[in-house]
């Protein structure tokens, strides 16, 4: 029986998995995912953020999805390398899947700058849902928040919430002023402060100035650092020809963290649904 693992549990991963099962019922499928959530609309999170939506209407597959087209999720297993010789996806404690043929949908990540105290708690990478119940939960106790960026983004979370009556101070460039929110763009935040939480910021002028949160909407980039040791090829993200096969001939990727040197790229949520939808077509045949 052929194994089949898609690492991504989003747009791409899941199209991929739909237009495998609708021509093949036998291969063992196996969806890889380092959060806990079943598939949800990444792009709607600051809907929930916002109060527009509840959590469960970001959801687009249930439970009983996985189930009645055959596919084993492992949700909270950060992969964190790939055995390409023995076809192992390895996970951070060390047990491992092995496969036959290989999907890469893993999208992109922000990556955190390298400041003193990054990794305090209250510091925020913001990926997804997990990190904006965070924000949600802890905001109730929240006196100043500092998001850091210049994005379309951060601008949006700077703007909901200040409209919650908390102070924000946005470090970046504002294109128009929001109401309850100083932008500050030529004293960049140097050096996270607290004990094991984040309490305050410094500046490069030395000022400090006192925190509940920090966060970062940006820069997202591919999340393929487990790809990086081995010998698949990449430039920005994962290389890959118009079947979006990389350079081991079993190995695909598809979605944001991909790349073709023979087609223009197209990024974003409906965009990857698509080519995840192509990608199981593709598989089928191979």
């Amino acid at each position: 029986m052929k194994k089949i693992v898609i690492i991504g549990n989003s747009a791409a991963g899941i199209s991929a998995s739909e237009s495998i099962r609708a021509v093949d019922k036998e291969s063992k499928l196996t969806i890889v995912s380092d959060e806990p959530f079943m598939a949800y609309h990444r792009h709607k999170v600051l809907d929930l953020l916002e109060g527009k939506i509840k959590e469960r209407d970001l959801y687009f597959r249930s439970q009983d999805f996985y189930k009645n087209n055959g596919v084993e999720l492992l949700l909270e297993r950060e992969v964190v390398e790939l055995n390409l010789n023995k076809k192992k996806v390895i996970f951070k404690d060390r047990d491992f899947v092995e496969f036959d043929q290989l999907v890469i949908a893993t999208g992109s990540k922000v990556k955190l700058p390298t400041l003193k105290g990054i990794q305090k708690e209250g510091v925020i990478a913001l990926n997804g849902l997990r990190e904006v119940k965070f924000i949600i939960e802890n905001l109730p106790i929240a006196h100043t928040v500092v998001i850091v960026g210049c994005g379309t983004t951060a601008a949006n979370i700077a703007r909901i919430i200040a409209a919650k009556k908390i102070e924000v101070k946005l470090f970046g460039v504002l294109s128009e002023p929001i109401e309850g929110v100083e932008a500050v763009f030529d004293n960049p935040v140097s050096e996270i402060l607290g004990d094991s939480e984040v309490k305050a910021v410094r500046l490069a002028s030395n000022k400090v100035i006192g925190a509940s949160m920090v966060i970062f909407p940006e820069p997202k980039l591919p999340s393929i650092d487990f790809v990086r040791d081995t010998d698949i090829k990449m430039n920005h993200s994962i290389l890959v020809d118009s079947q979006m096969r990389t350079s081991i001939p079993f190995v695909f990727a598809v979605g944001d963290c991909a790349e073709s040197s023979e087609q223009p790229k197209s990024y974003g949520w409906e965009s990857a649904a698509k080519d995840g939808s192509m990608l199981g077509g593709i598989l089928c045949q191979t």
